[in-house]
């Protein structure tokens, strides 16, 4: 895959749970032009319904790849994590001078609550779920959340992540707001691992494979409400379940 410049790559530090710090990827706005897949600039404005929020941003070689998208597996994608799985990309960055993509799986849920995997996360988000993310990561944490940028109640969060109303850290600050009745505490989803892709595993996946009604499936890629993101209440593969459907009905017209 050749990439087209000009392109920005941003690196920087991901906050942890334990002590508010590890080292990550933030989050960024900043464009790589590719043939396969096509990292594009970000252009739709957040709305307040949610339906309308969910937006059709093609698949396989005409998918666009941008922090703040989920990417929406195809039936036939076998891989244990990735199989029927819904991936929010939160950053695109470089690994030793290759690019990279970063991303959650959001409907991947464990047994255990946050407080049960660590400690200094307490109040009223002790028990929230943790989620697995992927199989990257050395076992790092990482939380988003709806509660960040200049009107919330979440400090220490940066920049959203592209135009998907999430924000990324602030663990302390996170607590107290939940504990202030400040923010929901459904607004706050804790990950440990994520998924990384580099150029050449994209190519791989984002190749499509004709199913048994002659139809080609696909990996897409979908912009989505942060409710979608951040929901707790979902047991593995039931987002992709309910995305995939979404794509049927947009397809159908």
């Amino acid at each position: 895959m050749m990439l087209s410049p000009p392109y920005y790559l941003l690196l920087a530090l991901l906050l942890s749970l334990c002590n508010d710090i590890a080292s990550a990827f933030c989050p960024s706005n900043d464009v790589m032009s590719s043939s396969r897949p096509r990292f594009s600039p970000l252009s739709m404005a957040a709305s307040n319904d949610i339906s309308s929020k969910i937006r059709y941003l093609g698949s396989g070689d005409e998918a666009i790849i941008r922090p703040g998208v989920v990417l929406v597996a195809p039936a036939h994608e076998y891989d244990h994590f990735l199989m029927k799985s819904a991936v929010f990309v939160y950053a695109i960055g470089l690994d030793e001078n290759e690019v990279v993509i970063r991303g959650v799986i959001i409907d991947h849920p464990t047994a255990f609550t946050i407080s049960e995997m660590s400690p200094n996360v307490m109040g009223s988000l002790s028990d929230n779920l943790m989620f697995r993310g992927g199989r990257s990561g050395a076992d790092s944490a990482m939380l988003l959340h709806s509660a960040g940028g200049d009107d919330g109640h979440v400090k220490g969060t940066g920049e959203m992540i592209g135009s998907s109303g999430i924000y990324e850290g602030g663990v302390v600050s996170a607590m107290e707001a939940a504990d202030a009745g400040l923010a929901n505490p459904d607004q706050f989803k804790f990950f440990f691992n994520y998924m990384q892709f580099r150029e050449n595993e994209l190519d791989d996946m984002f190749k499509g494979v004709v199913d048994d009604d002659g139809k080609l499936d696909e990996w897409v890629s979908l912009e989505v409400p942060p409710e979608y993101v951040l929901d707790s209440d979902v047991e593995r593969g039931e987002m992709w379940s309910k995305l995939r459907n979404t794509i049927r009905e947009i397809r159908q017209g």
